[in-house]
């Protein structure tokens, strides 16, 4: 998607991160039903609204190598489509995450994903340069097959990490157990009420 020239149109702009493997799993039915609140809501003036979405498993990308070139000026060194999404990163006004849960964390795509925002990293804690110059609001949508009362803590904290390096404000979760296999989350309507209000009277200065 092409870059959001926000000051001439105005735009409101939300990047939409899908982390899930599965294709139409839960995570992704729940950020959907967060799409169409967001098409109707009135906050928000639908002509200047663009959302944009990111479907990891569909990039093709590298895992961080570590290698520290972001230490010395900010950049990724490996070029992949991951160049094509930091911009995104950077521009948007509002993001929002889903992914549901393995080994007690986020999907193996999505944190690949994210250790790639090193850069970010690198940026704001070792070079002391702020590239992203307005504070974003974000979300983080999830589930988990576990009735486990602490089985989000991990993937929240690496939420909260990658939020802050891109200085978005961790602004509300979405996290439901019980919810495995395919289809689950339908299962909990008052869930997808829940983010579908949210994002139906969501407003975004």
């Amino acid at each position: 998607m092409p870059s959001v020239n926000k000051k001439a149109a105005n735009i409101i702009s939300i990047l939409l991160i899908y982390g899930s493997p599965r294709r139409n799993g839960n995570t992704n039915e729940l950020m959907n039903r967060f799409e169409k609140g967001l098409l109707n809501n009135k906050n928000i003036n639908q002509d200047n609204l663009i959302i944009d979405k990111v479907i990891v498993r569909d990039l093709k990308f590298s895992p961080c190598i570590e290698c520290r070139h972001c230490s010395t000026g900010g950049e990724c060194a490996v070029q992949d489509e991951m160049q094509d999404i930091y911009p995104r990163l950077i521009s948007r006004d509002f993001i929002a995450v889903s992914s549901p849960i393995f080994f007690t964390t986020v999907s193996g795509y999505l944190k690949s994903f994210i250790d790639r925002c090193q850069r970010f990293w690198a940026l704001k804690y070792e070079l002391k340069k702020r590239i992203i110059e307005k504070e974003r609001k974000g979300i983080f949508i999830s589930t988990a097959g576990s009735d486990s009362e602490t089985i989000f803590d991990c993937s929240r904290k690496v939420m909260r990490a990658f939020f802050d390096v891109l200085y978005v404000k961790y602004d509300k979760d979405f996290i439901y157990n019980k919810v495995d296999s395919k289809g689950d989350i339908l299962k909990k309507p008052e869930a997808l009420e829940e983010i579908y209000s949210y994002a139906r009277n969501l407003i975004i200065r």
